[in-house]
Order: structure tokens, then C-alpha cells, then sequence
């Protein structure tokens, strides 16, 4: 379990579970590895998820009792780009549902946590200092022990909570995944005790 501490003036406490995916070459399904080093891996990957389930706890006056909230954070290139590290683009997915100023809030204080980009282009990829955040659908179903997501990310048709700054060279590509997450443990974020 991983156990964070930030300083930030909003008080927090939020504990949840991780999982992921990414595109890979290798015959796992899902494959999580990263790098991935599994027999019959051949190329790069050209996008990978990490799904942060917010299960418990509070940000400043919002409980969580009750209530869920999935931040997505995707990593993806252009296809024909997947190679070139300065191709690659991070960005937050959220549900449609949520409060777009508690998620941008709750981003402000936990953001620097989220991570998605591939071990093979993470040293050279840009960092933005804030990443893009869209809300659209997801749909996350916990089946036995394998998590399962379903999403359809198109740039043009999600609703743009904040952009990236700064800005990227183009927008991100469209991308959808339907299957399986590998879990990844669990984590507990806190702001620092007073």
C-alpha cells in the first residue's frame, strides 16, 4: 500500500485502489507491465491507462461515504508516433457526473500523483506543467478480481473541464478501451496533520 503526504491548505484523507493497462504486443490480457518485458513483446505500446478509484475518505467538506470517483489518468501517442517520446500526451479523464470544480480542487492538492506515461518514453516525453482533464462516461465494473473499463475518448466530443498548459502541439487522438484492468494494490493520500 502506498501512503502519500502532500502539503496543501485543503484538509484530505482519500484511500482507494489502482489499476491499469496498456497496449502492448505480449499475449497477457491485460498487460500491466512496465516496462514490459513479457515473451512475444515486439514493439513499443502506443497508449497506457492507470485508473485511480477514490473509495473513501474526504476532500475538504465532500465525503466519499457512499460515493465513488474515478480519475483516469491516460497516456497515448499518435499511432504512427508511438515511438517518438515527444509524441506523447498525458490527460485526465473524470466521470461526466462529478463537480468540475471539486475534481479540478481535488486535482490541485493529488495531481502530482497521477501517473500514466510508459517506462519507455517516460524520461523523454514532455511534462506539461497541468495536464489536459475531460469528464465523459466511464464505466468501471469489478468483476471478481479483475476490474473491467469501459471508455470512448474523443477529444472533440468530452466536455474540457481545464486545458493543458501549456497547450500541446495537437489535440490528443481518440482512443476507446472495453476489458480488463490489472490491479495494481491500493493507496492512501493524506494532507499533512496540523
Amino acid at each position: 500500500m502506498q501512503t502519500l503526504q502532500t502539503r496543501q491548505s485543503v484538509p484530505y484523507l482519500l484511500r482507494g485502489s489502482l489499476a491499469g493497462a496498456r497496449d502492448c504486443s505480449c499475449p497477457c490480457n491485460p498487460c500491466d507491465c512496465n516496462p514490459c518485458e513479457c515473451p512475444g513483446a515486439s514493439r513499443a505500446p502506443s497508449w497506457r491507462l492507470s485508473l485511480y478509484r477514490l473509495a473513501e475518505g474526504h476532500f475538504a467538506k465532500l465525503s466519499l461515504l457512499g460515493h465513488e470517483m474515478l480519475l483516469l489518468c491516460l497516456a497515448l501517442a499518435p499511432e504512427k508516433e508511438a515511438a517518438d517520446p515527444k509524441a506523447w500526451q498525458e490527460v485526465i479523464l473524470t466521470e461526466a457526473s462529478v463537480d468540475p470544480e471539486t475534481v479540478l480542487k481535488l486535482l490541485e492538492a493529488i495531481e502530482e500523483h497521477l501517473e500514466a506515461l510508459p517506462a519507455e518514453v517516460r524520461e523523454q516525453a514532455p511534462r506539461p506543467i497541468r495536464r489536459a482533464v475531460y469528464a465523459l462516461p466511464l464505466v468501471y465494473q469489478q468483476h471478481a478480481s479483475t476490474p473491467r473499463l469501459s471508455v470512448n475518448f474523443q477529444p472533440a466530443e468530452a466536455r474540457l473541464l481545464r486545458a493543458a498548459e501549456p497547450e500541446p502541439m495537437q489535440p490528443p487522438a481518440p482512443w476507446s478501451y472495453n476489458g480488463p484492468l490489472a490491479p495494481r494494490g491500493s493507496f492512501v493520500w493524506q494532507s499533512p496533520l496540523r
